[in-house]
């Protein structure tokens, strides 16, 4: 862990080089994707990413509703999380952004999540760290990937890179600046509560004065003033940016915060807390649900269908899904199955319960079945590791071997084993159909892979 600590201190200040800049021309955007695809490629090894289906999908859905806001575009954009308690965010060119789990325990709101999304999804839109890079004389291309890649390395010093890049904040706090007007545009042009931005921006800022030792990683690579937050509240209320009624936190947030919980506390823990604030309000519906969560993600499933059929009972909607993965954690997959099948009705675009119910209809010998099902969840959380390896693996079994291997090489990549990775992918290129675009893709990946490894 104190590795990986000190590999995120380095990319955390590395995001701080949005305010430093280059004689060297502006890069074209694939010379950014190809930087955000080296970097993604050594941080998938060494960082602690979050592959908990609940938690991708959440992420995926805001970030994408905010992407589709933008029309069409070349940056393909990937979402990541982090399991850091730390409160923190950010990007890469090139598309690719990582949230701690810290920063989703610590928002309120979906409409405070999407503000962190949308400013981060401005930088990447508006190529500050390119536009940077004409106008100043510190970094080209070559050595800031150098840099990027010496996150994941020990030869690079947090301190000298925290230095150079503090010389050169007067540069990001203009564009942060722009990443708040932008990003808060996006964010409503959504269908999102930009003041959810600002809000979470003074939580921060909080932090900030009460000291130091409170303040968050995500201060050091997007520094926050009164004059900065006052500008963007003026802006939100100049153009009628504002709604009357906060939203609160979103059960979708709520099923999250109570995973993240679990993936980072002790589970008695986190179960006490939860069983504490459903006997607090025994008619509360919602605390009743998330105790059955708790109890469901720490291997509790009997004690959980009782807090769901409770939820129930007190009028709360929408909670098959999670009576289905009881079930199948009690080994009854039919009725799991009766039960997500529902889940599916009533929300086509639920990961969570397509891929549960292939878990379900597996068990029951459904493995045609099951594999559409897992087809569908990776279209909607494509770098969801576990659903895209059992893919693989029914394929395989199915006897279609370009297919098999294809998903095998990519939840390889997704855990960060590359060489795996490499070896799938090397055997699946001369299968899969030429000019198509697994093939294509592969072809590329390969390509990058090797590269590394010289």
């Amino acid at each position: 862990m104190k590795g990986r600590s000190k590999i995120l201190a380095v990319v955390l200040v590395l995001a701080a080089l949005c305010g430093v800049r280059s004689r060297a021309p502006a890069w074209s955007v694939s010379e950014e994707i190809r930087l955000g695809r080296r970097f993604e490629l050594q941080a998938r090894a060494r960082l602690p990413l979050v592959s908990d289906v609940e938690v991708l999908e959440y992420v995926n859905r805001i970030g994408g509703r905010i992407v589709s806001t933008l029309g069409a575009q070349p940056i393909p954009y990937r979402f990541y999380v982090t399991r850091d308690p730390r409160v923190n965010a950010f990007a890469v060119p090139g598309g690719v952004i990582y949230v701690n789990a810290g920063l989703l325990l610590r928002a309120s709101s979906d409409d405070e999540v999407a503000g962190v999304l949308g400013h981060e999804i401005a930088h990447i839109h508006a190529h500050h760290l390119a536009r940077q890079q004409e106008a100043t004389q510190i970094l080209n291309y070559t050595s800031l990937l150098g840099m990027l890649l010496s996150a994941v390395q020990p030869a690079v010093t947090a301190g000298a890179i925290a230095l150079q890049a503090a010389a050169q904040l007067q540069y990001q706090r203009e564009f942060e600046q722009e990443a708040d007007y932008q990003g808060a545009r996006f964010m409503r042009e959504a269908g999102f509560d930009p003041r959810g931005m600002l809000n979470f921006f003074r939580k921060l800022l909080d932090d900030q004065r009460a000291g130091p030792a409170a303040a968050t990683p995500y201060l050091l690579s997007h520094p926050l003033t009164e004059v900065r937050l006052s500008n963007l509240e003026a802006l939100l209320r100049d153009h009628g940016w504002e709604r009357e009624t906060p939203h609160n936190a979103s059960l979708p947030l709520a099923r999250v915060q109570v995973r993240l919980a679990t993936l980072l506390e002790p589970a008695s823990d986190v179960v006490e807390r939860y069983r504490r604030r459903a006997m607090e309000k025994p008619e509360d519906a919602t605390q009743q649900y998330l105790l059955g969560l708790a109890l469901l993600f720490t291997g509790q499933p009997d004690l959980a269908d009782r807090a769901f059929e409770r939820a129930r009972t007190l009028g709360l909607q929408g909670t098959e899904r999670e009576i289905g993965r009881a079930w199948l954690a009690r080994r009854d997959p039919a009725k799991a199955a009766e039960w997500l099948r529902q889940a599916v009705q009533r929300d086509a675009n639920d990961a969570v319960a397509r891929y549960v119910l292939a878990q379900a209809l597996r068990a029951l010998g459904d493995e045609a079945a099951a594999e559409e099902e897992l087809d569908r969840a990776i279209a909607l959380v494509p770098n969801f590791e576990e659903a895209v390896q059992t893919l693989g693996t029914l394929a395989g079994r199915r006897g279609e071997e370009a297919k098999g291997l294809y998903f095998l090489g990519k939840a390889a990549y997704l855990r960060g084993d590359l060489d795996q990775a490499l070896s799938y992918w090397e055997r699946a290129l001369p299968l899969l159909p030429d000019g198509s675009d697994r093939h294509a893709e592969v072809r590329e990946s390969l390509a990058e892979l090797r590269a590394l490894r010289r």
